[in-house]
């Protein structure tokens, strides 16, 4: 058995320039979903690049899948006083009732670690802290990879139960929300339960619920149609700049070995008239205002994702799929999925 080896790579022999080259280089999609995923923040959403705020410019904002606003504070050598300052100052002057903050640096001091801590202990409810210190691995010849280290974070149960309560509490929140919001969150304790490892999203007072699968534009959901009084599984598929049901085709192609590995007949809709596609499953007489149901209609939709993670999740990143130069289809909103 032949083994690679390790190595550390120093950041500085492939981006020597903290704006011109580690900016821009972040803010790819790319990057900017693995280091989303590693904060358990869900996909971010990129706003901004060197946002001018008073005198100085915010690196990156960005917003998260719950549509709370990102910061992100980056800088090519350990932490310094003076991107505290700036973290300070950005927030002040860019986040609104909710935003999670985010400083990225190669090496973050003890000082600067207890302060992210003290931040998260001490500021209002709706403020996240984070600390993540990147590296860049490579084995043998390789290119160097990239992997971001959270060092310094808010307690993710305590900022859960935040949320929950503070979006139960809102009077914005409608009786409809609160119905979904109490749903997503019933439904997270029965995922736990079954031994899921897979990040649980925060529970959004919507109908649908999004769960990552390692692509951009792909996405698996529950789909609770309380006017129907039916759940949906599915996987979803947005591709911006691609030629229309591009991804959904290349599935297609493969229908029979997916509904073979999934064990029985998928419903596959194009949707012509979106801009997105889906692979679904459904389960009838699920009604969600129906609480005494709940345990048989969670238990379904966690044995459903599990079942389309194991059969989509390998298939989706294998796609290969040609991007059209200067596209840019407008989003889908899962909404409309009902």
């Amino acid at each position: 058995m032949r083994l690679g080896k390790i190595e550390t790579v120093d950041i500085r022999t492939v981006s020597r320039n903290e704006a011109g080259d580690f900016t821009p280089w972040l803010a790819q999609d790319d990057n900017r979903s693995a280091l989303g995923e590693a904060l358990h923040l869900g996909e971010l959403t990129l706003q901004s690049t060197e946002l001018s705020v008073g005198d100085f410019s915010a690196d990156i904002v960005a917003v998260d899948e719950g549509g709370a606003q990102v910061l992100i504070e980056n800088q090519l050598e350990p932490t310094d006083h003076r991107h505290l300052g700036q973290v300070l100052t950005y927030l002040a002057g860019l986040a609104n009732n909710e935003a999670s903050i985010v400083w990225v640096a190669t090496r973050f001091r003890e000082e600067h670690r207890a302060a992210i801590d003290w931040l998260n202990r001490s500021t209002i409810d709706g403020y996240d802290f984070f600390g993540v210190e990147i590296e860049l691995l490579r084995i043998g010849d390789s290119d160097p990879a990239p992997r971001f280290n959270v060092v310094a974070m808010p307690n993710d149960w305590a900022r859960q139960a935040r949320q929950a309560v503070r979006r139960a509490s809102s009077e914005a929140l409608s009786e409809t929300g609160a119905l979904y919001q109490e749903y997503w969150l019933a439904m997270r304790d029965v995922a736990e339960a079954s031994g899921e490892k897979q990040r649980f999203p925060k529970a959004w007072p919507r109908q649908w619920l999004p769960f990552r699968i390692g692509r951009t534009g792909f996405q698996m959901s529950a789909v609770a149609n309380r006017t129907g009084k039916s759940l949906r599984v599915e996987l979803y598929m947005r591709q911006k700049g691609m030629p229309p049901n591009q991804a959904f085709n290349a599935l297609m192609a493969q229908r029979g070995a997916i509904d073979a590995a999934y064990g029985g007949v998928l419903d596959w809709q194009a949707l012509p008239d979106s801009v997105a596609a889906r692979i679904a499953v459904h389960l009838p007489n699920a009604d969600v205002a129906d609480r005494g149901d709940w345990p048989r209609q969670h238990a379904w939709i966690v044995a459903e994702l599990a079942k389309f993670r194991r059969v989509f999740a390998d298939r989706v990143k294998a796609l290969r799929l040609d991007e059209i130069p200067g596209a840019d289809d407008a989003d889908a909103d899962p909404d409309e999925m009902a």
